[in-house]
């Protein structure tokens, strides 16, 4: 691919991206509400955080998501208050506050991600296995460079100082 093709395809390929945002931020919406007719997006990102993360501490959730500490206190609180995560002190350390995905909160996210599956096995059905797999390989690829380019927000200096 020659410089000026290269140059050409970026944006289009920031378009697809854009529109897949679009209709996931759309999605994310729409589920949220549907695991509780009150949690928003930030919050449905810090529960399925804390349900494949878990048990976690806020302050791990902030450095994780590069949220600020006051935010991630909240949408705790407003998950709590809602029964969708439970707070418990860790045992080797009583100061520590580990935070895990209640019960009700499983089942929710569960459903909605076996919904969601079914859903991109009807778009995936004319796909081969080779065409997923090397989609797979691709955004993996794309993926792993993310942490390298993020920004060095307030969350992510906060966390490298407690650590050191």
């Amino acid at each position: 691919m020659s410089d000026s093709q290269r140059e050409s395809a970026i944006p289009e390929i920031i378009a697809e991206f854009s529109q897949v945002f679009a209709a996931a931020k759309s999605r994310w919406a729409r589920y949220a509400e549907e695991v509780h007719p009150e949690l928003r997006g930030p919050g449905m990102m810090i529960l399925q955080t804390i349900l494949r993360r878990g048990p976690i501490t806020a302050t791990g959730l902030g450095s994780m998501l590069d949220m600020d500490k006051a935010m991630v206190s909240r949408q705790v609180a407003k998950l709590r208050g809602l029964g969708l995560v439970d707070a418990k002190e860790a045992e080797s350390d009583r100061r520590v506050t580990l935070l895990t995905a209640s019960p009700a909160a499983q089942a929710a996210i569960e459903e909605l991600q076996a919904r969601t599956a079914e859903e991109y096995s009807a778009r995936f059905a004319e796909w081969s296995d080779k065409d997923l797999a090397e989609l797979h390989r691709l955004l993996h690829r794309f993926n792993a460079t993310a942490d390298e380019l993020r920004g060095d927000g307030p969350a992510r200096r906060c966390a490298r100082e407690a650590e050191g």
